[in-house]
């Protein structure tokens, strides 16, 4: 049997057997590399389309940031947990401008994006308007601010005609609606789940915003 053909068989391994260690954060480094003269700057989108813009940066290999306000909104009577961007029309972008792979232009024509904040800067050719960097250390505390959820109006108490996802007990990853709150300070939800004529009830700590 030659090379190829045994290359392309499956292998078993053992339960407990070291194979390989792989280093995710690496992986999404080399993705997306970082370079010492990156800088993140903000651009200005068609109205809504935040996540459309930021997808096609992505595909074409820029790193994007938008800080999202996580609230409750009301749909035929069912509460959802939503994400909406904190800051409107804005997202930032780290772009290299001494990269030969990277360009203002190649941000500007992405689908969604209509303009890049600028401002007079002094440059070689003299005095132009040009794409305006913001700070590396202001962009990390803000990311920082949204993974500790600063910005997540669902934390808390959970509203009756919520819609939720149940992390334990027999309907454990299941979507349910919160029809009651019971006990001692209403830590008790009780919920029907979506789509079924059955119920249940868990602790509050055991749902999470869905």
């Amino acid at each position: 049997m030659d090379g190829a053909a045994m290359s392309n068989r499956p292998v078993t391994y053992q339960i407990g057997e070291v194979v390989e260690f792989v280093d995710l954060i690496e992986e999404k480094r080399s993705e997306f590399p970082i370079s010492p003269t990156s800088r993140w700057y903000c651009v200005v989108t068609n109205p809504n389309c935040q996540a459309r813009a930021a997808l096609g940066l992505h595909e074409i290999g820029y790193r994007t940031f938008y800080p999202k306000v996580r609230r409750w909104v009301t749909h035929a009577r069912v509460k959802q947990a939503k994400d909406k961007p904190l800051f409107g029309r804005y997202i930032f972008v780290e772009v290299d401008p001494e990269s030969e792979d990277q360009s203002f232009y190649a941000v500007r024509a992405v689908n969604g994006v209509e303009s890049i904040l600028s401002s007079w800067q002094e440059t070689k050719f003299g005095m132009r308007v040009e794409p305006a960097p913001f700070s590396s250390d202001w962009v990390l505390n803000m990311r920082l601010r949204q993974m500790a959820g600063e910005w997540d109006e669902t934390k808390g108490a959970i509203p009756i005609g919520a819609k939720i996802k149940l992390m334990e007990g027999e309907f454990a990853d299941q979507l349910a609606i919160v029809t009651a709150k019971e006990g001692r300070r209403e830590k008790t939800i009780v919920f029907k789940l979506v789509g079924e004529n059955r119920y249940g009830s868990l602790h509050v700590d055991n749902v999470r915003a869905a």
